[in-house]
C-alpha cells in the first residue's frame, strides 16, 4: 500500500482510451474466431491441425469453443501449420492476406 501512495497508480491501460481496443471481446474470445477462420481457409479439419501441430484434437477444439486459454508456446505451435506469425491469431480483424492459403 506504500508503494501505490508512493508512486501512484502504475496501470495506466486500465484507464487509456486504448483499454478495451477490442471493443469489449476477450482475447479468448479472438483467438477462437481467428483460429476457427484460419483453419477453415486451409481446408484443415480441427484433426488435421491437432496433427501438424503435434498437440491432440481435442485442445484445439477447446480453443475453438473459448474453454482454454493458450500459451506462447502452444501459439507458436499453431500459427506455424497454418502459415501465420502467432500474433495474427490475436488481431481483432484478421488482414486479408493471412486468408490466402
Amino acid at each position: 500500500m506504500l508503494f501505490a501512495r508512493q508512486f501512484g497508480d502504475l496501470t495506466p491501460w486500465q484507464k487509456s482510451r486504448q483499454a478495451g481496443s477490442t471493443c469489449g471481446v476477450s482475447s479468448r474470445k479472438i483467438l477462437a474466431h481467428n483460429l476457427r477462420v484460419l483453419r477453415a481457409a486451409r481446408g484443415l479439419s480441427q484433426e488435421a491441425l491437432a496433427d501438424a501441430a503435434k498437440i491432440d484434437r481435442t485442445y484445439v477444439s477447446a480453443l475453438e469453443r473459448q474453454k482454454y486459454s493458450v500459451t506462447i508456446d502452444r501459439l507458436d505451435q499453431i500459427a506455424e501449420p497454418l502459415g501465420v506469425d502467432p500474433y495474427i491469431l490475436l488481431m481483432p480483424e484478421l488482414p486479408a492476406n493471412s486468408l490466402k492459403g
